[in-house]
């Protein structure tokens, strides 16, 4: 029975890690792989292929991380007091959203203006703030890479205040997920929050459900095949290729696929990852940066994108090569800054006092 128990917890962190190394993977895609397609002279098809994999995995990277972290934060929300939990629940996250949102604008914005004298995207992000008044409003805003803090933190104090009347919570969530859809709120950071608050809520209030749903019986056959349907609908009838459906779907299949894998492999190395999605997370853009301007620029300026059998390999290996790349420096960079005073970069000072891991802090939310 407790090894049963044991695998069951399992597929929580292999879904983690999973999520995490895509968005690696998506944050590559969008600033540095797909701007490159322009200059390739041979590769466009699978490079194209890239792309599309990153676009068709929007249903689940994001919705499945919000869906554990709500679970994971069930107990918090529904049992404990705000005094057990406020500080690692909210001040935590907050004080994270806010320090590494200044460290990766200085970084970045050195990196761009100084190092390389450009930039990766034109799109409107904290990172690439001209002043610090833009930087601020952008980070209120959540127009930033590290959303996901800034949602976390919200979504706790939300869901614990109304938890009582999550019924009706829920269906606000839904709402506001449609409205979203429909793009009546502006900006991309507001509309990712809005828009996966109720997956974390799902994680938080049924996450029973969901679960059972994985296990692949007739029953929840008829139950995901109804789910299909209704999401075709709103895909074909309503263009909403990323809606609740979908999203809730993605969720389950993830479940079965990270069971599936520790029931047959040793799946140690993505638990692991799985463990420490903090570090990655907040990290991995910097050396995105870094990288994707190195490598672009130096490509273009000595026209090695001329070069078929260059062109081949960066449209078929760049995306796994970065993530690797960014995903293992990310925590070799972590393991060596986590001591001492260091250990104040991923964990509020009043916790450091004590006995939790720091690699608990992003997921446990």
């Amino acid at each position: 029975m407790a090894s049963a128990e044991k695998k069951e917890v399992l597929w929580i962190n292999t879904l983690k890690g999973g999520c995490i190394l895509l968005v690696v993977l998506h944050h590559t895609i969008i600033t540095t792989f797909a701007p490159s397609i322009q200059h390739l002279t041979a590769g466009i098809m699978p490079a194209e292929m890239w792309v599309a994999f990153n676009k068709h995995l929007s249903p689940l990277r994001m919705p499945a991380f919000f869906f554990v972290s709500g679970l994971l934060a069930a107990s918090a929300i529904t049992k404990k007091s705000w005094g057990e939990v406020f500080t690692k629940k909210f001040s935590n996250i907050l004080y994270l959203y806010i320090l590494w949102g200044v460290i990766q604008w200085v970084s970045i914005h050195n990196i761009s203006a100084n190092l390389i004298g450009e930039k990766l995207s034109s799109a409107k992000n904290a990172a690439y703030a001209e002043s610090p008044v833009e930087f601020i409003k952008l980070l209120v805003m959540s127009m930033t890479s590290l959303w996901y803090l800034y949602a976390l933190a919200g979504y706790f104090v939300i869901a614990k205040l109304f938890h009582r009347q999550k019924y009706a919570l829920l269906l606000a969530a839904v709402a506001v997920n449609y409205a979203t859809q429909f793009s009546l709120i502006p900006g991309w950071g507001p509309a990712s929050v809005s828009q996966n608050f109720i997956y974390f809520l799902t994680g938080a209030f049924l996450s029973h459900q969901l679960v059972e749903l994985s296990f692949l019986t007739r029953r929840n056959a008829l139950i995901l095949g109804s789910f299909f349907v209704l999401g075709l609908v709103h895909h074909v009838g309503l263009g909403l290729n990323k809606n609740l459906f979908y999203c809730l779907l993605s969720i389950v299949f993830g479940i079965v696929v990270c069971r599936a894998l520790n029931n047959r492999f040793n799946m140690g190395w993505l638990n692991w990852i799985g463990r420490n999605t903090l570090q990655i997370y907040v990290l991995h853009r910097i050396f995105i940066e870094l990288l994707g301007l190195t490598m672009l620029t130096l490509a273009i300026k000595y026209e090695l994108f001329s070069n078929t059998a260059f062109s081949v390999a960066w449209a078929l290996t760049l995306p796994v090569l970065a993530v690797a790349f960014c995903t293992v420096i990310s925590l070799m960079v972590w393991m060596l800054l986590n001591r001492g005073p260091g250990r104040a970069l991923f964990l509020y000072p009043r916790l450091m006092k004590k006995p939790q891991p720091v690699t608990e802090a992003p997921g446990n939310h």
